[in-house]
């Protein structure tokens, strides 16, 4: 894979859903005070990781469930970018299963036991391979994709930071439904 096309995959792949995901968490950790919006970069960390582990003592609700996930990857730019991997990983695995279903049978056919183990074992090494999510990425420079990533996250903060709101480009604007409907 040449240089450009390496770039523009990890924009693609990386650093746009890291954008719109730091955006999407920090605008509501902004808007609900638990950060503030003065803070430097450096000051930032520090909040985060005390809004971590604030957030781990409480218990689960269903509306945090996605900051639940970050904290545990580890919150911040890395916990993010786990995450984001991970999450990657189970839709590619889960979108081939749908796909090339083998039946029950075949799923049991060395016992249900054996069946609950490696799913279990399966899930450990996607969790593994998120934490270790640089090396996941089909990269020919680790460096760019890393650094896209993190220009992503920190472009998604700055546009949280400043209230500037990303419009969803399929949303049916007022024009649209007078004319559409």
């Amino acid at each position: 894979m040449d240089l450009a096309l390496d770039l523009m995959s990890a924009a693609v792949l990386l650093g746009l859903p890291m954008l719109l995901f730091s955006w999407a968490l920090f605008l509501r950790l902004f808007q609900s005070g638990d950060l503030g919006r003065d803070l430097n970069r450096k000051m930032l960390n520090a909040e985060l990781k005390k809004y971590g582990k604030k957030a781990s003592k409480n218990k689960q609700s269903r509306s945090r469930f996605f900051y639940d996930k970050w904290m545990w990857f580890g919150g911040g730019f890395y916990g993010l970018a786990g995450l984001w991997t991970f999450a990657v990983i189970e839709t590619q695995q889960l979108i081939a299963f749908v796909l090339d279903f083998p039946g029950l049978g075949s799923l049991i056919d060395n016992g249900l036991i054996s069946f609950i183990v490696n799913f279990l074992l399966n899930q450990l090494g996607n969790l593994l391979q998120g934490l270790l999510w640089f090396s996941w990425w089909p990269a020919e420079s680790i460096p760019i994709w890393i650094g896209i990533a993190y220009l992503g996250y920190w472009v998604g903060i700055e546009l949280a930071r400043r209230q500037i709101a990303i419009r969803v480009l399929w949303q049916r604007g007022p024009k649209q439904e007078a004319a559409g409907d």
